[in-house]
Formats: structure tokens, sequence, C-alpha cells
């Protein structure tokens, strides 16, 4: 396996970079008038305040580990005005928390480096990328630790209520989010492609949960339905709102905050519901190592198939090639391995899946099943803490050998056998 690129020599760049005086200045003119006057200030730099799962859950981590210890949180952010920003994610956490902006991208860089915890005095300077950050909260919840979920304020509830009546949709009323990522998401990107999917396979499951009496709100991007598309409850939120600016995205918080539940994807969203306690059906999931659906949702994975036969692989197949370590679309391509989306019957089937279990009904995944599935995933991540590039990447963690969620019959199949029995 390949590490990212230029990692080592980026990091030591940085390193060098920020510890000289004039960028070490530039942190504590920033963090100074935000300073608890009796104890050590905690710090962190959040570079992806952009990117919603990211500016939700790693505050989210930061309250849940380190909010009973500081009294005031200090987190430095990119300038809060970029396209795609929700503003509105600082008012979901308390006076602990001050936000602080900065357009230095020497700063902002440093939120990808993985120094530990600096004591600095009065300040205590926690350097940790998101993926180390994510992986270590993992660990933790596995070991006992809660997350803590957050409270949507009830003025920007009631706005986002009211945005919500604007377009059609009753908020007094059950509804559901619906979230579907396609490439459309980050175009300038490409390396995105195994977690993305069609609009079109949702649709029976989009009337199938108007028919069970919620009404739908997608999120994400615009321009997604095709003509004929369902209309009556059922509301595309990024073109009936389109352009909203990031201190007037109430309404994106709202749903995901109020929803009975959501259907999605592995995308920020996902994340955004969980740190509000919404359940969420997880479809065309890949096998990733960062996932932990801490809350009762319900999981259906994607196909893997090798292109060279054209064979489904199995699950232990699958770890084997350490193939959940793959999240870039030229690395899986490499290995000539290509993702395959559910079908529209697989996401249907799901979906009648998750209303039964969320009107108090048991998954449909045998026990001794998932018990295999989970002692698989256990042994694989028992071997990958033995490799040093897994190690050095923060992926020596993984949250499918753990017991968190549900997961989908259909998503591990008998004929032929997916677990490999």
């Amino acid at each position: 396996m390949t590490r990212r690129p230029d990692a080592a020599a980026f990091e030591q760049d940085m390193r060098a970079r920020f510890l000289q005086r004039e960028n070490l200045e530039k942190l504590f003119r920033l963090v100074l008038p935000h300073m608890d006057p009796e104890q050590p200030t905690l710090v962190y730099i959040l570079t992806q305040s952009d990117r919603i799962g990211h500016f939700t859950l790693e505050p989210q981590i930061l309250k849940t580990l380190y909010a009973g210890t500081y009294r005031r949180i200090v987190i430095i952010t990119p300038t809060l005005g970029k396209p795609g920003t929700n503003a509105l994610v600082r008012d979901c956490f308390d006076d602990t928390f001050v936000w602080v902006e900065t357009d230095d991208p020497v700063i902002q860089s440093m939120g990808f480096l993985d120094g530990g915890l600096a004591d600095l005095k009065r300040i205590h300077l926690l350097l940790q990328s998101p993926r180390l950050l994510i992986v270590d909260f993992w660990r933790k919840v596995v070991g006992g630790a809660q997350p803590t979920l957050l409270t949507l304020p009830d003025a920007v509830r009631e706005r986002g209520h009211r945005q919500l009546r604007s377009i059609g949709i009753d908020p007094s009323a059950p509804f559901a989010f619906f979230h579907v990522r396609t490439m459309k998401y980050l175009d300038a990107l490409s390396h995105h492609g195994h977690r993305t999917a069609r609009i079109e396979s949702y649709a029976p499951s989009i009337r199938r949960i108007r028919d069970a009496g919620y009404q739908v709100v997608r999120i994400g991007e615009p321009g997604l339905e095709p003509p004929g598309w369902i209309s009556d409850g059922y509301v595309s939120l990024p073109d009936a709102l389109p352009d909203l600016a990031p201190d007037d995205r109430a309404v994106d918080l709202a749903v995901l905050a109020d929803a009975a539940f959501g259907t999605a994807q592995n995308s920020g969203p996902i994340w955004v519901a969980a740190a509000f306690g919404t359940p969420t059906l997880r479809t065309n999931t890949p096998f990733e190592h960062l996932n932990l659906p801490y809350n009762r949702d319900l999981t259906l994975f994607k196909r893997y198939r090798d292109r060279s036969d054209g064979r489904m692989l199995n699950y232990p197949e699958i770890l084997e090639r350490r193939l959940p370590s793959v999240f870039r679309d030229a690395d899986f391509e490499e290995r000539g391995i290509e993702l395959v989306e559910n079908t529209a019957d697989e996401i249907d089937a799901v979906t009648q899946e998750f209303l039964m279990m969320l009107g108090g009904g048991a998954g449909t995944l045998p026990a001794e099943r998932h018990q295999r599935f989970l002692d698989l995933g256990a042994a694989y991540e028992q071997s990958i803490s033995g490799e040093a590039w897994f190690r050095d990447e923060n992926l020596d963690f993984y949250g499918y050998g753990h017991r968190f969620g549900e997961i989908a019959s259909l998503a591990l199949p008998t004929e032929p056998d997916f677990l490999g029995e």
C-alpha cells in the first residue's frame, strides 16, 4: 500500500514552519482575547469547516472528551463565509466554546498535523488531524464513552421550521431526511466515486416512506431529481432554497435534528444526524475503517467486484485484500476493484426493515450471522494493528469489528455465503 503523497515531508515541513516564532505569535494573538483567566484553555484547529460532517463531529468529540476538564475551548477555523459552510453549527454548542476565524494558511494547515496535546502554559494546544481525532474517539466509545448529543437551539429551530413551511413542508408533521451523494459533490476532486449512488435507485424507498405517512426532505446537491420524480410531500431542499448564506442555513440543521429518521450514504450528514440522535438507514455503504454507527442505524453495504473475472468478493476476501483501507478511486482502479451500488429493490427492502425497527421491531439479521460478521471484523482489526502502514496512517482501527448499529440481512447474503462459511 502506498502512503498519502508526500505525507511525511508535508508534516515535517509544516511542523518546522509552525514552530517559527512568528507563527506561534500569530496563534497566541488569535487566542489571547478568549483565554480563561483562571485555568488553561484548550485550543483546537478545525480546518474543514466547510464540510458539515467535520464541522459538527469534531467539536462534538471535543465536547464529549474535554468539556468536563476545560471551561474554555477555543476552536480556530477558516473564515466561515466559504460556500457550503453552515455557521449556525456553532450555536449548537454552549459558551464553553469560542470560535475564532483566520485566513492564515499556515495556521489552517496545522489542523492536519498530529502532534498530541502541547502544554503551552495558559494554552493547551491539541494538534490532531481529523482522522486521528476520530479514531481516538471511536476507541474511547468502544471502551464505554458515551458521545454527547447536541441540542438544536430554539431560535435556530424556529427559523429552520419557518424555512420548511415556506417550501411546503409541515415541520409539525412527521418527516424524514434523504441524502444521496453524487460526483457533483466537490466535483474538483475525483477520489470519492465509491461513496456515490444514483438517485433513481431510491424511488421505491421514497414512495414507501411517503406511504408510511412521512414527508421527505432531500438535502445535499441541487438538480438531482429526474423528470417525473415524486412531488407530493417531497422537496429537494437545495433546489427549493438555493444559495443560502452560511449564517442562514437553519433549515439544514432543523431537518437533521428534527427528522424522525433519515436515509443516507456514508457522507457528512450521517454524522450530523447522529450528533442530534436521529437514526439513519445507511445505504450504499463501503466498508471503511472510520465508521462506528453509535446510534441504532441500519446499514446496507455496497458489493465489491473483481474486474478481472467479474466475480463478487465475499467478506473474508474483502478483508484479506485490505480493501476497507482504500478510499480513493485511483486505488480501487489499481487493485482492479469495482464497487457495485445497491439495487432499487434492495434499498426498498431495507427501508421496510428499518421502518419496522423504528416501530419497535427487531432487525432481521440472525444473531449468529451478525456475530460471525463481528468476529471477522475483530480478527481483521487485530491483524492490521500489527502492520506499520496502518499505524502510520491512523487506520489501525476497524469500526465493523465492534457491535454498534445494526446490519441488514441483505448485506450478508447466504447464497453464495458472503461470510465465507
